[in-house]
């Protein structure tokens, strides 16, 4: 009896089951229209979603606003902002939290100044200023959760490269080398170089060329931040070739300057302790002109704007600092073997300048001026070999140290160095192609 109950149980159960099946097979819960329909429904809802989050990020989008702006002649940061749209509060706080880390005043016309803003029922607010600073630096200034603002200066990370350039002379020696992206440090230690056998002024001419080799650092944009050593320079004037090589012998303090054959361009006395001056009277017979009559000129006159630097021509001792009847401010130095050599017309002298103090050559001792008997800004420059005037154009002395021994060799490996640098360089720069760009004020470059 019990036997039989349970296979009716079971029976009823199974044909539960056959049941359900139908029914669910009636329904279409096993056929391939239900899945395409889950996965039509399943691509709608996603389409939607990406509906949804395109219009979101479009509002946000559309809520945001960049302006480019340069400062204007005159025009302050606070006076851009406001041009720009930003109300006087923003602007304030803005320029406040820039102020702590630069100097708004060093803005220069043309800057380049990145805006941002938020749109709000068609009301901006400022949330952000980015300008470059200075070469390899930016500084950002952002609104913060709490409403104001907080500004940071960035460093960009540099790039080294040894800048070759070489190139004809255009207008001047000087103003080719920065136009050709050489800066002001470049240009001194040319002048350095050559500053014993070369007179600038008349030695010089459009169409001799000079070539320049030396380190530097520049930015993302290419700007130069900062230069390094110069390496090597070389220039063909009336006077002929002439190239150099700087290396530091050993036991020495500081680099020179060295020909191909190790043999030093330093002389004992510099022709034109002055650099970037020109040469207005030279030595002999003139006509003095505040006197008015023809007399002895016993020295070398260059003119130069007030306060140029004047130049110790050679190692030696102060032995007059001072005013000195018609020469005005005057300093004389004496030498070695006999010589001496004397600056006139100074505007004032550099620090320590006193009789009795040590001078190195190339050390500034004052600056032009147009202090005694002078018709404008020069220096008048003297040259004495035991008591007696002598002309500083044509003075023949002795070359600086020459290399020897193990200082010789060592700078023939450098030597050689250079030279592989020099080749890289040219292979990969044509000719009187420069490869380096100017510092610029505002962080941009100028060919």
């Amino acid at each position: 009896m019990k036997a039989r109950k349970g296979m009716a149980a079971a029976g009823l159960m199974a044909a539960a089951f056959l049941v359900g099946l139908g029914l669910a097979w009636n329904a279409g819960l096993f056929s391939g229209a239900a899945t395409a329909a889950a996965a039509e429904n399943a691509a709608m809802r996603e389409a939607a979603a990406r509906r949804a989050e395109q219009l979101a990020f479009t509002e946000v989008y559309l809520r945001h606003e960049t302006k480019e702006m340069r400062v204007a002649s005159g025009e302050t940061l606070a006076g851009l902002l406001t041009r720009a749209g930003a109300s006087s509060s923003d602007a304030s706080a803005a320029l406040n939290s820039i102020a702590d880390v630069y100097n708004p005043r060093r803005l220069r016309p043309g800057q380049a100044i990145s805006l941002y803003f938020q749109r709000d029922e068609g009301e901006a607010q400022l949330t952000g200023v980015a300008f470059r600073s200075e070469p390899g630096a930016s500084v950002t200034a952002n609104r913060t959760t709490t409403g104001g603002f907080e500004a940071r200066e960035v460093q960009m990370p540099l790039t080294f490269e040894i800048a070759r350039i070489a190139a004809p002379v255009e207008t001047s020696l000087y103003s080719s080398a920065l136009t050709l992206g050489a800066t002001d440090r470049e240009v001194a230690a040319l002048a350095d170089a050559f500053s014993y056998d070369v007179d600038f002024q008349r030695d010089v001419r459009p169409g001799d060329n000079f070539e320049l080799v030396f380190e530097r650092f520049y930015d993302d944009e290419g700007n130069t931040v900062r230069t390094g050593d110069l390496l090597f320079v070389s220039l063909e004037s009336s006077r002929g070739s002439r190239e150099f090589y700087q290396f530091m012998a050993p036991g020495d303090s500081r680099p020179d300057w060295y020909d191909a054959e190790g043999k030093s361009a330093r002389r004992f006395l510099m022709k034109t302790p002055i650099n970037g001056a020109r040469l207005s009277s030279g030595f002999g017979m003139r006509r003095h002109p505040i006197l008015g009559y023809s007399r002895m000129h016993r020295g070398t006159d260059f003119a130069a704007p007030t306060g140029t630097a004047i130049l110790a021509a050679g190692d030696g001792v102060v032995e007059r600092a001072g005013p000195f009847s018609s020469f005005g401010n005057y300093v004389r130095i004496r030498h070695a073997n006999g010589y001496e050599t004397a600056y006139a017309h100074m505007s004032r002298f550099a620090r320590g300048m006193r009789a009795g103090a040590r001078v190195r050559q190339g050390q500034v001792i004052g600056y032009v001026g147009t202090t005694g008997r002078s018709t404008g800004p020069h220096l008048h420059y003297e040259v004495l070999r035991r008591g007696q005037q002598v002309n500083p154009m044509s003075l023949r002395v002795a070359n600086g140290r020459n290399l020897t021994g193990r200082a010789l060799e060592l700078f023939m490996i450098e030597r050689e160095r250079i030279n592989t640098l020099r080749q890289v360089r040219a292979r990969e720069n044509p000719v009187h192609e420069a490869v380096a760009r100017p510092i610029s004020a505002s962080g941009s470059a100028s060919q």
